[in-house]
């Protein structure tokens, strides 16, 4: 368990580091833009990217992960030293703004996979949930961290001194990986060597021809979907349903981040299948929603948000720790590729889908719909059978 101390002290920095980049560069970018049309235009983009994990996927199961992760925090580290004396030379710019927004953008979609994919190469199968447990409540935390500090700092600090931060905090995390790296070399080496197809859809493939994964990708496609436009629609329930303040939005939020770290933890004590506990998930997940649009009051509204959270940490660790179990280790990162694509494309999908919705029959109905279409997986998923021995 040593090795997992390491690598989760080197990404929390490197998580951190990323948040506040994302803030200042969003920042940055209106400031140079003045438009929303053309910030979420780019934004977009920069979302769409994740579909790029179905290939950066193949290069987790190709060579060593702790080698694919050491060369990419590398090559991170240098694009933001490149970037901090670009911005330092006053070169801030929408091109150098963007052009190196969108390097590191490509660039972490294939850190991720890596990381997944070597999690159950120095876990023991039985400690599986604890450490994803432990990984997305750390991912999260660091997340919180990094969007107070960066809202805080972001209009007294320059540009170049956020990337400077962050460049830094790829080193540490280089660091950590370094040390990983040295004490299972020989089992990733030979991790490689029984690989049995280099195609890059295999993991594609293995998915579709195993009705468990299918199940469960699909899962949690739905699930994306229905959480996405209470997540990024949450501004206008916040301020034209409730009508209440920006504090409140910004508490609404910090709770639900809040609640993902406390599923997290909680799902190590609950001791029941993997199966129940999704269905229990999406089932607090639909009471919560519902009861937010039914009670439609500020004191709901955040308590909803921290239920919902805590139902969303409940399903991302029961996801991935399913997938690492059921998967061969010479696959595993081009499954987990395949998944995080699936996975994270349908959350902006459902954001944009709930915005154009929203127009027609306004927000508290997109959130009933949501709630149905949560409430219809999970009678969907109280119907399959997931074989977990």
């Amino acid at each position: 368990m040593k090795n997992i101390y390491v690598l989760l002290a080197g990404e929390s920095t490197s998580q951190f580091g990323n948040n506040l980049f994302d803030i200042a560069i969003m920042w940055y970018l209106y400031r140079l833009t003045d438009n929303s049309t053309t910030i979420g235009l780019i934004s977009g983009t920069f979302n769409a990217l994740v579909v790029l994990n179905v290939l950066t996927g193949y290069l987790a199961d190709r060579f060593p992960k702790t080698k694919v992760m050491m060369t990419i925090d590398g090559l991170q580290a240098i694009l933001m030293g490149v970037a901090t004396y670009l911005y330092y030379g006053f070169a801030v710019n929408i091109w150098t703004l963007v052009g190196v927004a969108f390097i590191a953008k490509i660039l972490g979609t294939v850190f991720d996979p890596a990381e997944n994919a070597l999690i159950p190469q120095i876990v023991p199968a039985d400690q599986l949930q604890r450490v994803n447990s432990m990984n997305q409540g750390v991912k999260v935390c660091a997340q919180l961290v990094g969007m107070l500090a960066g809202g805080s700092l972001v209009a007294f600090v320059s540009l170049a001194d956020f990337v400077l931060i962050n460049g830094l905090t790829f080193l540490v995390s280089l660091g950590c990986i370094v040390i990983v790296h040295k004490r299972v070399d020989h089992a990733e080496q030979v991790s490689v060597e029984q690989v049995q197809t280099w195609d890059w859809y295999a993991g594609l493939a293995y998915v579709y021809h195993n009705p468990m994964l299918r199940t469960l990708i699909l899962l949690a496609v739905i699930v994306n979907m229905v959480i996405g436009p209470v997540l990024g629609l949450n501004i206008i329930w916040t301020r034209g349903t409730l009508h209440a303040s920006a504090v409140v939005y910004s508490l609404a939020q910090a709770l639900f981040i809040i609640g993902v770290v406390t599923g997290s933890i909680l799902i190590n004590f609950v001791k029941t299948t993997f199966k129940t506990k999704l269905l229990l998930a999406l089932t607090t997940m639909t009471v919560a929603v519902t009861f937010m649009v039914l009670m439609r009051s500020i004191g709901t509204t955040l308590i909803a948000m921290m239920v919902i959270g805590m139902a969303g940490g409940f399903v991302n660790v029961s996801l991935f720790t399913l997938i690492q179990l059921k998967t061969p280790g010479e696959l595993l990162g081009r499954v987990n590729g395949a998944m995080m694509s699936c996975t994270n494309i349908s959350m902006p999908i459902g954001i944009a889908l709930g915005g154009v919705i929203t127009r027609y029959v306004g927000i508290a109905t997109v959130f009933i719909i949501g709630s149905a279409i949560t409430l219809v997986a999970l009678l969907a998923m109280s119907r399959v059978t997931l074989n977990e021995a």
